[in-house]
């Protein structure tokens, strides 16, 4: 070999860091550099380098890239001689390791190491009669090598620890295709070298030719065990006499220990983990003053707790042993405490108490199974009400969900009787507060390190206090008495308190203050016991005594209604709060109480607020509003409650409220009318029809009025309807520009006063508040076949006249925000309908201001004439979203929208409205907008289509729907589909926001579709050998639809195959997943559907998501799907192989298509695939890693195998932790919507 080349390498080097070098000189030597890498002897160039210059760094770790280079990208190219050479430069190049090597260099040689023996090591192992020089060739020797490396000293120690840790995470945590391929046999010879050898024969059948791949009879495991014991040992029996860098070493040797252990203890056999008694020396690491220790000891017995066991007996050692050392972890807890008011947060001690307090919490799950272990397990309890003291919200937040669910199991509740459960009732009470608004709480401290934003620390606040609620209730449902008792002295030290009487004797109280937070807290705790009231009845009724227990709560809480309602309070979210309360006592009173609770309601809706102008927006005049709609709620669920009871005072009812009538606004208008509508159709009063039409006629009537109808009849009389034209007027009184800056123009007088005209006229713009309400209200609580008939009888003849007016109004909806229609608009109305259609909101964790600064803006926003903007905005959405809503409530009337010929058309096209030039989809609605068009309207529209009417109404709805979800997906991720699963920054902050928000809502959108696919036709599962998946009966229905109709069949493959390649992993996944359960009835029953799957999507796995490592979540279930295409298609068509051997470059695609035929596991198949994919990425030059700055290029590797392992060890970590369903966003499920404006 020419050697010359190295001393070239060495000058192009050298000329690049030289600082006197310019930059034409640096690009020309780097564009040398990149040419090397493709000549045949760079591996020996890299290696010469590196042998010949261990003290220069740099050039070491350039020889050593050269060489990985080769492996990466050249191996499968080589002759045995030329892989068993470089094999060898490897070897040398590890045993040469010195002290003075810095821990990357290490690293890169492990890294080198282990790429070389996923390749080779133990391929003879396949061979049944294999040569001397099969099994040089697959590095035979490879063990004797490592325990050789290991003896040499203490940087070769090191070198050989991680060396197995990249191995085992290559092997067993990572999906490294390299390793799947060849998985039967490397996985089975990491297990033989790390256990003894007489524990491995017990479990796995194995010929003589694999021991000659173990050197140590005793394996690894039990060196490395030995090892770390020891280290501990001489560490803690020290004087501390040595000097700290021999100190730093056995620290460092320590953590190195551990790592590796910690890779191996998810899968060795157990008798290993038991007879090295690793759980001790894991315990003895939290006696170490070495914090990385004890962190990665921490993980590594969270491992030991939830790993798979072949021997029961063996978990049942680990969990006794761990619950005798109590008092160990009790130290080991009190050493981790810091003082925060002296020296903040200990940055180095409270990531380990966060990971301490996360494993002691899920050792709950072990108590059951430990023998007369009353006192271990009363110390253990005590220990986690410690924690759940701890100021950090984040610490205590650990625990909680362990007091729910030792407060749900009745077997449970002993070991909570000796006096842990007052002190965790008292506890809870005074964690029941609001601690985002109190300035100064010791939990701030913690704020800054546990969340990156203010919104992620107020959401956090949110569900911690749901679990405080949540302990509450339990405790108020499992000892009832002992709570009545606690609650009732509580509340009369505090409403006899300072701060009480304040309450009592104030109106309003800014939001902020201890006398409103503690007065709010007192509230939430009644909720909380009345809850705990209601579940108790579900939790003892097979009591003996239960009546007469219940008569005693009822009687309870009786007594603490009255007392409530004697509170005079009238701070108006205060009385809100207790109007809620109200409406749980009736759950338990019922008759007792109703007339005394609706009484106070009815009060409470009117009650007079002689400063307060409801007509202003103000923080007073809002929470006035907010008081009066939740009495509308509150008046509601009485309605729905106790109909029979109301029923009987329903005349005195209605004389009521048509006095109080007049002092209404007009949304407080419909829910006094949807009460009474409730009571006539939820009660046996009679004339149901008469008294419907009396409530609901008057108000549908707006949809046929004259001003009604024109304004439906083109977007100009639409936008004169919104007001749009007298703003105009005015714009142009004040001499307003299509330049002009609104934000910087106050309001005048005459301009607030047009705005309260503009108000007052919007409340009654369209009568959709009123169909919505009444419908919703029609459709609850239906629990007879005849109750149904009844409620589609009386609305069938009013949805049908006035159906073509809701959709046409959702057209012009839609129809506003398209920028070609204002053509005709004079410019500065065209600038002011602009400003109109931004949607301006905050969402947490995208928006760069905090939810505050927001508010603060919005509210600054409101003293000028952008108001009149935000406003005529705020109502087309809000209009758009109700009648997104009247549409979803006209779907659960069964047939009455679905028997309407025109109503799949005048759905569609009101939605989604094409150009007829360019036959586009109209620009200008937002993807927010769409997000809320699917989720709002469109699933319930599909879900709740009759069996009788879906074949048609499917037929006709579904190819142009899912036509145009396929336009708008591919449209909008056009722009990120070239982005690592990841935003692309800009300049500007503002920017960057815009950015990230649209990306944002872009994922919130497709996460929708394909909801909306998995509602349609399932998903599968992600086991491959579970070929059948259940089904719901919508979904066997909507499948044989779809299925059976190419014309739908075709769009919704099309749309299918664009969702499995989007930048958004979950979606991908969950499209490939669905996909998987289409292809049993899907393949081989039509020609051109085969075509497809051939043409785009078979091309679209291999290219886009088998070969790009962001899919790499995907992977596997991608690769099945491609594997059941390959074999059923290749099989059947000519063509298919045809296309494959085209876009494969060379590949042998016959021989490949007879192998996987050849093998019966679908294991084997997997190996054969991803060599196949491996050959087509290498050939197509896919290298994602690959630049030019090779520093760059390692710090990406690094991050981006860190990234991966990070996700494989917290799911390693979180085992048997609960987790949600992968879909469940609260911005895509039906709470966004469903419960907002009831």
């Amino acid at each position: 070999m020419d050697s010359s080349g190295a001393s070239q390498v060495i000058s192009a080097l050298e000329l690049i860091y030289e600082p006197k070098s310019t930059n034409e000189q640096r690009l020309e030597a780097q564009k040398f550099l990149d040419q090397v890498k493709l000549q045949d002897e760079s591996p020996y160039w890299g290696y010469d380098i590196a042998i010949n210059n261990q003290d220069n760094h740099i050039l070491k770790y350039f020889g050593l890239n050269m060489i990985n280079d080769s492996i990466q990208h050249k191996w499968i190219s080589y002759d045995d001689a030329k892989k068993n050479t470089v094999r060898q430069w490897i070897i040398e190049l590890n045993l040469k390791i010195s002290d003075k090597d810095p821990r990357y260099i290490k690293e890169k040689l492990a890294f080198l190491w282990v790429e070389v023996a996923k390749r080779v090591w133990g391929e003879v192992l396949k061979d049944n009669t294999p040569s001397s020089d099969d099994f040089i060739n697959s590095w035979v020797d490879m063990d004797s090598s490592l325990n050789e490396l290991w003896n040499i000293g203490n940087s070769s120690r090191e070198l050989t620890l991680i060396i197995f840790r990249i191995l085992f995470e290559d092997v067993f945590l990572l999906d490294d295709l390299i390793v799947l391929k060849r998985m039967t046999i490397i996985q089975p010879l990491c297990v033989m070298i790390v256990c003894p050898m007489d524990v491995f024969s017990k479990r796995y059948k194995f010929n003589e030719n694999w021991k000659l791949f173990k050197f140590n009879e005793n394996g690894w495991f039990s060196v490395w065990a030995n090892e770390l014991y020891n280290t501990l040992d001489m560490m803690q029996n020290t004087n501390h006499v040595l000097n700290d860098n021999y100190n730093d070493q056995n620290a460092n040797y320590v953590i190195r220990l551990l790592e590796t252990l910690k890779t191996c203890l998810n899968w060795p056999l157990s008798d290993v983990i038991i007879r090295t008694n690793i759980l001790d020396i894991l315990l003895k690491c939290f006696l170490s003053n070495i914090p990385k220790a004890q962190s990665t000891a921490l993980d590594a017995i969270h491992i030991l707790l939830t790993r798979p066991y072949n021997n029961e007996e063996h978990h049942q050692e680990i969990i006794n042993k761990l619950f005798s050392n109590m008092d160990l972890l009790s130290q080991l807890y009190d050493n981790l405490q810091f003082n925060t008011s002296v020296d903040g947060v200990d940055d180095v001690k409270y990531p380990i108490l966060k990971k301490y307090v996360d494993m002691i919490s899920c050792l709950y799950s072990c108590i059951f199974k430990l023998n007369n272990s009353e006192e271990l397990i009363d110390r253990y309890l005590k220990l986690v009400m410690k924690a759940t003291r701890n100021d950090s919200l984040i610490v205590s937040g650990l625990t909680l969900d362990l007091w729910c669910a030792c407060l749900r199991n009745d077997d449970c509740l002993p070991l909570l009787e000796n006096g842990l459960i007052p002190e965790l009732l008292s506890f809870s009470a005074g964690a029941l507060i609001y601690y985002e608004q109190i300035d100064g709480h010791i939990s701030k401290e913690y704020v800054d390190i546990d969340f990156q934003s203010t919104s992620e620390f107020q959401s956090f606040c949110s569900t911690y206090r749901k679990r405080i609620r949540d302990i509450i209730r339990l405790i108020s449902c499992v000892k009832v008495d002992f709570t009545n008792d606690w609650l009732n002295n509580r509340l009369n030290e505090y409403f006899s308190s300072p701060p009480g009487q304040l309450v009592l004797n104030s109106t309003f109280l800014d939001t902020k203050s201890e006398p409103y937070l503690g007065a709010l807290s007192q509230l939430m705790i009644i909720e909380c016991f009345i809850n705990g009231c209601i579940r108790w009845k579900i939790w003892y009724p097979n009591g003996e005594d239960y009546d007469e227990k219940l008569d005693d709560i009822l009687g309870k809480l009786q007594v603490l209604s009255n007392q409530l309602i004697a509170l005079n309070i009238r701070v108006p979210l205060l009385l809100k709060k207790q109007i809620q309360n109200f409406a749980l006592f009736l759950t338990m009173l019922k008759d007792n109480v109703i007339f005394t609770l609706l009484e106070k309601i009815i009060i409470s809706a009117t009650m007079d607020y002689p400063n307060v102008d409801l007509e202003e927006r103000n923080d007073e005049a809002d929470a006035v509003r907010d008081l009066r709609y939740a009495c509308g709620i509150e008046i509601n669920r009485m309605a729905l409650l106790m109909p029979e009871s109301l029923k009987s005072i329903f005349p005195e009812l209605e004389n009521v409220i048509a006095k109080i009538m007049p002092n209404l606004s007009y949304h407080e208008k419909i829910s006094f009318k949807s009460f009474l509508l409730t009571i006539i159709l939820k009660s046996s009063l009679d004339n149901k029809e008469e008294r419907f039409s009396a409530i609901v006629d008057p108000e549908l009537l707006a949809w046929s009025d004259k001003s009604t109808v024109m304004g439906l009849s083109d977007l100009p009389w639409f936008m004169e309807r919104l007001g749009i034209v007298k703003i105009s007027e005015y714009f142009q009184k004040r001499g307003i520009k299509e330049d002009s800056d609104l934000l910087t123009i106050p309001i005048d007088d005459e301009g607030k006063q047009l705005k309260q005209e503009l108000t007052k006229h919007w409340q009654t713009l369209f009568p959709v508040r009123a169909t919505r309400m009444f419908i919703h209200y029609s459709m609850q609580n239906i629990k007879k076949e005849e109750d149904f008939r009844l409620i589609q009888e009386l609305w069938r003849p009013r949805i049908v006249p006035i159906l073509p007016y809701i959709m046409r109004l959702l057209y012009q909806l839609q129809s506003y925000h398209d920028p070609a229609n204002w053509k005709e608009l004079p410019n500065v109305v065209q600038k002011f309908v602009e400003y109109s259609t931004v949607e301006r909101f905050w969402e947490a964790g995208t928006s760069n201001k905090s939810k505050d600064e927001f508010i603060d803006e919005h509210l600054k926003a409101m003293q000028t004439l952008r108001d009149f903007a935000d406003s005529v905005g705020h109502i087309v959405r809000y209009t758009r979203e109700y009648v997104l809503l009247v549409i979803s409530g006209i779907s659960f009337l069964g047939s009455v929208f679905y028997d309407d010929v025109n109503a799949p058309n005048l759905l569609i096209d009101s939605i989604a409205i094409y150009n007829p030039q360019s036959n586009e989809i109209s620009p200008g609605v937002s993807t927010h907008g769409w997000k809320h068009i699917l989720n709002v309207a469109i699933r319930p529209i599909l879900r709740n289509c009759p069996d009788s009417s879906a074949p048609g109404f499917m037929k006709a709805f579904l190819p142009k729907f899912f036509g145009t979800l396929d336009v708008l997906i591919t449209e909008k991720w056009s722009t990120h589909m070239h982005a690592d699963m990841e935003v692309v920054s800009s300049v500007d902050e503002d920017e960057i926001t815009d950015e990230i928000m649209e990306e944002n809502l872009l994922r919130q959108f497709t996460s929708v579709t394909v909801r909306i696919l998995i509602d349609c036709v399932g998903q599968g599962g992600t086991n491959t050998s579970s070929s059948k998946s259940k089904f719901s009966q919508h979904q066997l229905k909507m499948r044989k639809i779809i299925f059976e109709d190419v014309s739908i069949l075709a769009p919704f493959l099309k749309l299918l195959n664009h969702l499995m390649s989007v930048k958004d992993g979950k979606c991908s996944f969950n499209s490939i997943l669905i996909m998987k359960v289409c292809l049993s009835e899907v393949l081989i029953n039509n020609g051109h559907v085969d075509e497809f799957f051939t043409h785009e999507v078979m091309k679209n796995l291999l290219l886009n998501i088998l070969c790009n490592s962001a899919y790499k979540d995907s992977f596997s279930e991608a690769l099945y799907i491609f594997t059941v295409l390959f074999l059923t298609l290749i099989k059947e068509y000519d063509s298919t192989r045809i296309f494959l051997i085209g876009i494969s470059n060379g590949y042998n695609i016959s021989n490949l298509y007879e192998q996987l035929r050849n093998v019966d596991n679908y294991k084997g198949q997997r190996s054969l695939m991803i060599e196949y994919i491996e050959w087509v990425k290498n050939s197509l030059n896919i290298n994602e890693d690959e630049g030019t700055d090779r520093v760059a290029e390692e710090r990406r590797r690094k991050e981006k195998r860190e990234a991966t392992l990070q996700k494989a060890n917290d799911r390693l970590v979180n085992k048997n932790k609960e987790s949600g369903d992968i879909l469940d966003d609260p911005n895509t499920e039906d709470a966004a919507f469903g419960t907002l404006f009831q």
